[in-house]
């Protein structure tokens, strides 16, 4: 999957969720059921796509994964802040260990890239 496969799958993702419980009741069709689970398997590489739920599931299932995705995002910008002070403060190991820690506990497979993409610029210079 390309870069902007994912991307594409996020934004879609990210509109449908913002529909009202009910809007996404009535859409629980195959196609949306179908995207629901590429993108879960995509994003949450260790997580069992959704297929089978009823539609008031199906809602409330998306609604369940956009809160998640959206508390561990938070927890990614607050990773990066705390790195970079410790960073500032002139402990790289810490810095760098702080968001591979976080890539190994977050499920979301695009925060785990960006904190670990992160990590590498405070690996400390030999």
């Amino acid at each position: 999957m390309t870069e902007s496969d994912l991307t594409a799958q996020t934004n879609w993702f990210h509109q449908f969720a913002e529909q009202p419980v009910d809007e996404l009741t009535m859409q629980a069709n195959e196609t949306n059921r179908a995207l629901l689970a590429n993108y879960v398997a995509t994003s949450l590489p260790d997580h069992t796509p959704p297929l089978s739920l009823l539609p008031e599931e199906f809602a409330r299932t998306v609604r369940e994964l956009r809160e998640n995705e959206s508390q561990w995002n938070r927890a990614l910008m607050s990773a990066l802040l705390k790195a970079d002070d410790l960073f500032k403060a002139r402990e790289s190991q810490s810095a760098m260990s702080t968001l591979e820690s976080f890539a190994e506990s977050c499920p979301w497979k695009l925060f785990q890239e960006v904190a670990r993409d992160q990590a590498v610029h405070y690996r400390p210079r030999q």
